[in-house]
């Protein structure tokens, strides 16, 4: 076997390391300066007694503040200055330099031999200490970020006592009404998501409804994630389709009568119970064909889903059907939505022409009241176009019952594919809650006939 060459000790007394890689340091050494006064400033740096370097005498990187000397005679490292105190000349003497120094280099080699396996466990315990250590500061950051959040959130410019901010931003009245629907939807609920505060999630919640933002607009507003805006969103339109559902309320006979808009005091029309119409609204493609086909709208060239709503003389919406595909027809929605359950022998229901057969009416002892059209060349009687008129009149309430509902901009865009379908484990669709969410609140404003 060859022997192992080394290269030069560290002539500092006490110091045995050498030029590269010393427990798990990377070591450098460095020869005596040429220039005299420099060079005697080293020696007398290195505090050795009579001893004069040699040109193998090094001085390690160990010994300078910045790893290596300096050139600068102003530089704290033009000189070596990490150095151990001077040893007690009264403790051991050797009188032989050069064997003193081999011993040393020798006993460095042997220590740092026996020493590799211990040096090696102890690598895998800092390793270990430092997955440990990364694990800790990535759950106090995600603690900060937390806070943060919540901080930034309860320190908004919102104010949510003003009534100007919250009836452009959440359609409602006042603030007296916004906190008083979030003490009656939370009285025996709490959301699942704790932050941001319930005040807030309650109020992103209508903003969404409102004003038709996106999740990621949202997101950036409230800061967190777009998964976090979704999961409130559905938490809390869930329980306001349950909670709400009763402000769409179809009346009685008698309280209709004690109610009835002077539009409707004189006869027939004060035995109307209800004003008819169906809507639109905008959906993105459906990937199935056969959903496709049921969607489309011919009157729109697009796909749509359909609902019918009937509004009392009041003008409040007092039944609102499922949603249908686009291309049924309002015959085929108004004989299935449960809207005739409802009417009672010698009821009155307007609508427009596209309700042309009032057959399924008839059988309910109902009658279907619509504006009269010309027959041919038959011009309408005088007094046909009286009451065409006052009929057209009261049943343009409807479509400002709808324009109401649609004032929630969510209704006005097109609605995406996973807004408008059944989400898993629920029985309702989405938008169908949505839509019954957004009449229910329409319902809190103030009537449009007087």
């Amino acid at each position: 076997m060859s022997k192992l060459k080394l290269g030069p000790c560290c002539s500092v007394i006490g110091c045995s390391l050498r030029a590269g890689t010393n427990l798990l340091s990377e070591i450098k050494t460095f020869r005596f300066p040429r220039n005299q006064k420099k060079r005697e400033a080293w020696i007398a740096a290195v505090k050795r007694e009579g001893w004069i370097p040699t040109s193998n005498s090094r001085i390690c990187s160990k010994h300078f503040i910045s790893g290596k000397p300096s050139d600068d005679p102003e530089n704290p490292d033009y000189i070596p200055s990490k150095l151990p105190p001077r040893p007690d000349p009264s403790a051991s003497k050797v009188s032989v330099k050069d064997m003193d120094l081999n011993v040393t280099e020798v006993k460095s080699y042997k220590d740092m031999r026996a020493g590799k396996h211990l040096v090696m466990s102890e690598i895998e315990n800092i390793l270990k200490l430092n997955k440990s250590n990364k694990e800790q500061v990535k759950s106090l950051q995600s603690e900060v970020l937390t806070l943060t959040c919540e901080w930034k959130q309860l320190n908004s410019d919102v104010d949510l006592n003003d009534d100007q901010i919250i009836h452009f931003y959440t359609g409602l009245r006042s603030s007296k009404m916004f906190f008083a629907l979030l003490t009656y939807l939370t009285t025996s609920w709490s959301p699942s998501t704790q932050s941001p505060p319930t005040p807030l999630q309650f109020y992103l919640v209508l903003m969404k409804l409102r004003l038709g933002l996106t999740h990621n607009d949202l997101a950036l507003r409230f800061h967190c994630t777009c998964a976090t805006i979704s999961a409130i969103f559905h938490d809390w339109l869930n329980v306001m389709t349950q909670r709400l559902s009763s402000l769409i309320h179809w009346p009685s006979r008698e309280d209709i009568r004690k109610n009835l808009p002077a539009l409707f005091k004189s006869a027939p029309f004060n035995s109307v119970r209800c004003i008819i119409d169906c809507s639109e609204i905008f959906i993105d493609h459906p990937t199935s064909h056969s959903e496709g086909a049921m969607t489309h709208s011919n009157f729109n060239s697009h796909e749509t889903i359909k609902f019918l709503i009937a509004i009392s003389p009041t003008g409040s919406i007092t039944f609102l059907s499922k949603s249908w595909g686009g291309r049924a027809s309002d015959e085929t929605i108004t004989k299935s939505s449960g809207l005739l359950d409802l009417l009672e022998e010698g009821d009155i229901v307007m609508a427009n022409r596209g309700f042309s057969s009032p057959e399924y009416f008839t059988e309910k002892g109902v009658q279907l009241f619509i504006p009269a059209s010309p027959r041919g060349t038959t011009p309408l009687a005088g007094q046909e176009v009286c009451v065409s008129r006052h009929m057209s009149r009261l049943r343009m309430h409807v479509e400002r019952a709808i324009c109401r509902i649609k004032k929630y901009c969510i209704l006005r865009q097109t609605l995406p594919m996973n807004l408008v379908k059944r989400r898993p484990k629920d029985t309702v669709a989405t938008v169908d809650k949505i839509l019954l969410v957004c009449s229910a609140l329409s319902n809190l404003d103030k009537s449009f006939i007087q």
